[in-house]
């Protein structure tokens, strides 16, 4: 198969170890009725009773995965199953990359792209060609709930998702911006994403910005069909250019981060072909266990605490209207300026 290539595969799958990454240092449910929640050492097993989600067996339901929380692996598995509605939009038919950390909050995390064909969890698997290693990557295609609470079981806490969808991998559905503060403050992150905004007004791109669960700001676009990857690429690294242009003290474009100093980069990278963006509602680890949460713009300021959108809080935000609700709605085409 040529590199780049998918083949698309109904067959249930596993797990073999993924790529090791940098997990971070600071790195109940409430939809299903409440929890019960026992103290116990971190990361430990403290009941072996069978717990179903979504009809998925969840092997040691009471493992504390946020231990100054009392937060624990079915409580992560509720939650999802609890706000299917709202995230099954974001999963539906993209390949999924999982961000395993079996221990939660105290152990370490890998991300997880490949998964076997002939385990665990259940659901449809697209094949794509490494261009990397030229080996066949065998993804998870979102779209079932019972899927996602099988990455859960697996460890996962947070599902990472692609713009393409696995039927139309050489288009994207959304231009995504990744503001990422250099200084950690979320504060900086959302003053480049509040001038950002401005940049996509001016050239006639509606936006939607959301938390990304840990320091940054993500900003969505919707698209209409037919915009490559390549092509998604290109434009969200004019914008990034043209904000760092305006906002040269606030904002870099540079990769090296020995040269981006205490600025904002804004990575245009995530609209790659193959590469993935923490999925709305996804849950992060990091202390709280926040979730990434899309905001309207008037909530973007410099005094929001991302971490106030968290698996214990959200229930109260979820009873709210979604400021997203008519982003699939607004699907829009790339200024014609920016398509020569």
């Amino acid at each position: 198969m040529r590199p780049g290539s998918g083949r698309s595969s109904s067959r249930s799958s596993h797990t073999p170890s993924g790529r090791r990454t940098a997990s971070s240092a600071n790195p109940r449910s409430w939809a299903s009725g409440p929890t019960r929640i026992r103290r116990s050492a971190p990361g430990a097993s403290v009941s072996s009773s069978t717990v179903k989600v979504a009809g998925v067996a969840i092997s040691n339901p009471d493992k504390v995965w946020w231990p100054d929380d009392g937060i624990t692996k079915a409580d992560v598995a509720r939650f999802y199953d609890g706000i299917w509605s709202r995230l099954l939009p974001w999963l539906r038919d993209r390949p999924l990359t999982a961000e395993r950390c079996p221990d939660g909050m105290l152990g370490s995390c890998f991300y997880q792209k490949d998964f076997p064909e002939d385990r665990a969890p259940a659901g449809p698997r697209l094949v794509l060609r490494a261009t990397s290693t030229g080996k066949d990557v065998r993804y998870v295609v979102g779209g079932s709930r019972a899927t996602l609470i099988g990455m859960v079981n697996l460890g996962c806490i947070a599902i990472h998702v692609m713009s393409s969808r696995a039927s139309r991998m050489d288009e994207v559905d959304w231009l995504a911006f990744d503001m990422d503060p250099q200084t950690g403050e979320f504060a900086d992150a959302a003053k480049a994403g509040l001038a950002l905004r401005k940049v996509l007004d001016e050239a006639g791109l509606v936006s939607y910005p959301k938390t990304s669960g840990s320091r940054g700001l993500h900003v969505f676009c919707p698209l209409r069909a037919g915009v490559s990857p390549q092509r998604a690429v290109e434009v969200a690294v004019s914008f990034g250019k043209e904000l760092a242009r305006r906002e040269p003290d606030l904002v870099t474009v540079e990769f090296s981060k020995s040269k981006r100093g205490a600025r904002v980069f804004a990575d245009a990278m995530r609209n790659a072909y193959g590469q993935t963006i923490v999925a709305p509602y996804s849950v992060r680890r990091r202390p709280k266990a926040p979730v990434s949460t899309p905001l309207a713009w008037d909530e973007v300021t410099s005094r929001l605490d991302p971490a106030s959108f968290n698996l214990r809080t959200f229930e109260r935000r979820n009873a709210r209207a979604d400021p997203w609700d008519d982003f699939w709605r607004r699907r829009q085409s790339l200024p014609r300026h920016l398509e020569a």
